[in-house]
């Protein structure tokens, strides 16, 4: 199981690497598109490529953060019950997410061969170049979320929340 710990984790590194990728190319895009817009040049593609990116940078990222326990969850009833309680309901809570991560990846691909043959309005892209997207991302997560029930099985205390100050 540690094997396949390490594995997803490096899995996970090359996901982070294409995280910051893309938000630095976002940025620099949206930073180009502005600096166009003030000379009166607009760059017509730019804004579309960047929502583009931005729904990649949403998928990738939520799965990194669901590997680090960093999405936004309610602790109350694990906060009250026993350390093996605890395991139980985080393994529940998985599961029931991966039920989702599922049907996400299924209509993900139904959605990605109905797009196909659609192109996009500024760049004339394939549409599903974007729509790609959602599988991705749905694999990723259920990836992770297996990833999470394996770290909770192997673990003789579960790691805590992590909380971020302001």
């Amino acid at each position: 199981m540690r094997q396949t710990l390490k594995a997803i984790d490096a899995l996970n590194k090359l996901v982070g690497i294409a995280v910051a990728m893309i938000l630095g190319v976002m940025s620099i895009l949206i930073i180009m598109q502005i600096i166009y817009r003030i000379i009166g040049y607009p760059l017509h593609w730019s804004e579309e490529l960047a929502r583009y990116l931005m729904v990649y940078l949403v998928f990738l990222g939520s799965s990194l953060a669901l590997r680090h326990h960093r999405l936004v969850a309610i602790e109350l009833l694990p906060e009250l019950v026993s350390e093996v309680n605890k395991k139980v309901i985080r393994i529940t809570v998985m599961v029931i997410c991966i039920v989702f991560f599922v049907l996400l990846l299924v209509q993900g691909i139904d959605i990605l061969n109905r797009v196909s043959v659609q192109s996009s309005a500024a760049m004339g892209l394939s549409m599903s170049i974007p729509y790609a997207a959602i599988p991705v991302g749905a694999m990723l997560l259920i990836i992770n979320a297996v990833a999470v029930i394996l770290e909770t099985i192997v673990s003789e205390k579960l790691p805590p929340a992590k909380e971020e100050g302001l």
